[in-house]
């Protein structure tokens, strides 16, 4: 064979050399292709650049970029974390998206696992953490299934509430403005969760909230006559400043299970004490903004083909993830996939999925089924 010119696309032609055949073809080369596709896909599903604009560097079109993309979709993201390995710091934390829950492990400065669920339960904490050595430390936002979980499956670990989250609970119960000094103290305390860097400035803050139990207590116990509407039997009295009792018990209940300043004092086998941080700000502004920004530009994928963009990039984020590429050539470019399914059927937007709480896209609001308590009849009338 010999070179022959170009097509009219571009490609090289190619012209047998036997006098008595000459005849005239181009090499293709699917593995190339492949592998072209499949960058594209990959920067796309980790990254919020839209679908036409990626078609558009190929001098493609939308729909043809769309169609290259079938089998890739279905590439399984591998998540499995080092079973051995000992972190002095995890986080953990919850993010919805139309897809569902998505909970994430996190070190500093990157990703251990993660696992879809419907909610953020005590089992399904259970499963995120149960493939993850016991670290010395985690990092939690208060959920009572995450801490259910951890006791489960890491009772030696130390627990910090994030110090953030504590003070969003203090401000929903008294508002960023409280009216009576209680809630204008507590709140104050509150604010100063933040800025404590030593175990002195601790021991104070704790001996603040203890002094504000003592001074305020006749007036967290004030209990005021339940209206007669919700007057039972059982229920006579109702406490006058529910709000406020709620704020102080929040935070006494955090202070005598010392959940709070664990980050000021590491244990001694800690490898890196200085960097033990009291809030989740790491994995929710670090790796949580990010999927939700992939999410939103990426607003018309939902379900599987979000879960398989949100995976992609949390795969990225790891210490050592491995090459995306050689994960495709394993499985033949999602091909070895695709030939496992029997029947592709379209997904029926028109159905409500029950899974991630999706409502049917439109509906008709009249039940055709009998139902004997409303004016559909059925039969001859008599």
């Amino acid at each position: 064979m010999k070179k022959n010119g170009t097509t009219t696309k571009g490609t090289t032609r190619w012209r047998c050399k036997n006098p008595d055949c000459g005849t005239s073809t181009t090499h293709h080369r699917p593995d190339q292709t492949r592998t072209r596709d499949f960058k594209a896909f990959h920067a796309y599903v980790t990254g919020t650049t839209s679908l036409t604009d990626v078609a558009d560097t190929l001098n493609i079109s939308r729909r043809t970029l769309d169609r290259r993309f079938t089998s890739l979709w279905l590439i399984d993201v591998p998540n499995t974390p080092d079973p051995n390995r000992v972190y002095d710091q995890i986080f953990i934390d919850g993010t919805y998206t139309a897809a569902g829950c998505l909970l994430v492990a996190a070190s500093h400065d990157h990703v251990i696992s993660w696992h879809w669920t419907k909610h953020e339960t005590a089992h399904a904490y259970t499963q995120l953490l149960r493939n993850i050595a016991e670290p010395l430390c985690v990092v939690l936002d208060g959920g009572q299934g995450a801490l259910t979980a951890i006791k489960a499956c890491w009772p030696n670990a130390m627990i910090q509430r994030c110090l953030v989250h504590a003070q969003r609970v203090i401000r929903r119960y008294t508002t960023a403005r409280p009216r009576t000094d209680a809630g204008k103290a507590i709140y104050a305390l509150a604010l100063k969760l933040t800025r404590i860097t030593t175990v002195d400035q601790a021991l104070d803050w704790t001996l603040r909230l203890h002094d504000f139990g003592q001074v305020f207590n006749a007036f967290l116990n004030e209990k005021t006559p339940v209206p007669k509407e919700r007057r039972t039997l059982n229920n006579q009295w109702e406490w006058t400043h529910i709000r406020v009792r709620k704020a102080y018990h929040s935070l006494l209940h955090l202070s005598r299970n010392n959940w709070l300043f664990i980050y000021l004092q590491p244990p001694p086998e800690a490898l890196d004490p200085a960097r033990w941080a009291a809030t989740t700000n790491s994995l929710e502004g670090g790796i949580n903004a990010q999927l939700k920004r992939i999410a939103d530009a990426h607003r018309g994928r939902a379900g599987e083909r979000q879960r398989k963009m949100l995976e992609w990039y949390l795969h990225s984020k790891k210490q050592l993830p491995d090459d995306p590429l050689k994960i495709a050539r394993q499985c033949n470019f999602g091909q070895d996939q695709l030939a496992k399914v029997n029947d592709l059927v379209a997904e029926d937007h028109n159905t409500a999925d029950h899974e991630t709480r999706r409502p049917a896209f439109y509906d008709n609001a009249i039940p055709t089924e009998y139902q004997h308590n409303i004016g559909i009849r059925k039969g001859p009338m008599k």
